[in-house]
């Protein structure tokens, strides 16, 4: 009984001297890890730089399930917020945004802030990815730091998880994909508002992802109904100054006024054959959607109608699922078949490379 008495005073002891030592650590903490990623510093730089794609490799998010995320206007580029509620309610927001080089983040968890710095090189074959986080831990998270090696060993092994699992995202997300040539369907008539863009040809891919979430904010905040998925009307490609025309489209029910002077304008989409393409995966691969379809019409012999506007409709997208090889995109190429009869061939194309090259956008169409 004394033995049994005199262990449980140790005991007591050690965990009320492990108790002061850890309240007397200092709480704040600065780590720096870096990683070799084989893919090129745009894409890699354009997957950090959209909040939504942290949900797939930051460890402290991908560790905890159950945690629920909200994204305001913009989750990438300068004005990128996020927040999050859980076990931890916290928010993320750009402090500092320098094209492919730099990204700096400050997030906040009931009071807790933790600031983030990534910093991206090019090297032979690939890419340098450091990350630098610097923060401070409350007492629950400086005891479990403490069975783990200490502070700077935990958060340091933290943040190696972190850039790891940026490499297999990257590497599982944007290289596994699918087209589907789905054969001739009849688009009806639609009515939508719209929102004009010009970019570069070689932005295209992140122009969309940028556009596309706010023009799905603008119709959350205002309160707007839609009635289908969201689209995009290509209206002109110029290839000698590579600049690309397209505006981004959310049908609505009815005819809609909109106050003079807005950047939101109102449109009505004729009806139109045309050939369906279905591609399962990053945006980074459309032009193998456009491509494939072309090779499609044109081993049939069809007619492609120039003089109508190419569509691409986002069946499933980030606002869906923040997995990008699980999205779903149909390029709509207008044709005038020779034949009546449906095709139902269905050509799959499936492959696991990265060419993010400009699509092969019709050069002329109208607006």
């Amino acid at each position: 009984m004394k033995i049994l008495r005199y262990l449980f005073f140790i005991a007591l002891l050690f965990l009320l001297g492990t108790a002061v030592f850890v309240a007397t650590q200092k709480p704040s903490y600065s780590v720096t890890k870096s990683l070799y990623i084989k893919n090129k510093r745009a894409v890699v730089f354009d997957y950090v730089n959209d909040l939504r794609n942290w949900e797939t490799f930051a460890a402290w998010i991908v560790e905890h399930q159950g945690t629920q995320f909200k994204y305001p206007e913009s989750s990438s580029g300068k004005n990128a917020h996020a927040e999050w509620t859980g076990s931890r309610d916290g928010n993320l927001k750009t402090l500092e945004y320098k094209d492919a080089e730099l990204l700096r983040y400050v997030s906040d968890e009931n009071g807790q802030l933790t600031h983030y710095t990534w910093q991206f090189k090019d090297t032979l074959g690939g890419t340098k990815v450091q990350l630098t986080a610097k923060g401070t831990l409350d007492f629950n998270s400086k005891i479990k730091a403490f069975f783990q090696g200490g502070v700077q060993s935990s958060m340091g092994n933290l943040y190696e998880r972190t850039l790891v699992g940026l490499e297999k995202s990257i590497s599982r997300e944007l290289k596994t994909f699918q087209v589907k040539v789905m054969g001739l369907v009849n688009q009806p008539r639609v009515f939508y508002l719209k929102q004009f863009v010009r970019c570069k040809a070689k932005n295209l891919t992140r122009s969309i992802k940028t556009t596309l979430p706010k023009m799905q904010w603008f119709f959350k905040k205002n309160a707007v109904q839609t009635t289908g998925k969201p689209f995009i009307i290509y209206h002109k490609w110029d290839k000698e100054a590579r600049v690309v025309d397209y505006s981004v489209c959310i049908p609505v029910k009815d005819t809609i006024a909109i106050e003079e002077g807005s950047d939101i304008a109102f449109g009505v989409l004729p009806p139109f054959k045309a050939l369906r393409v279905q591609l399962k995966g990053d945006y980074s691969h459309l032009q193998k959607a456009w491509n494939k379809g072309i090779q499609y019409i044109n081993t049939k012999k069809w007619a492609r109608l120039t003089h109508l506007n190419v569509i691409e409709i986002y069946r499933k997208n980030g606002e869906d699922t923040p997995h990008p090889s699980q999205w779903m995109t149909e390029v709509y190429l207008p044709v005038q078949p020779t034949a009546t009869r449906q095709p139902r061939t269905v050509i799959q194309d499936t492959v696991a490379v990265v060419t993010p090259n400009e699509p092969a956008v019709n050069s002329n169409p109208s607006p």
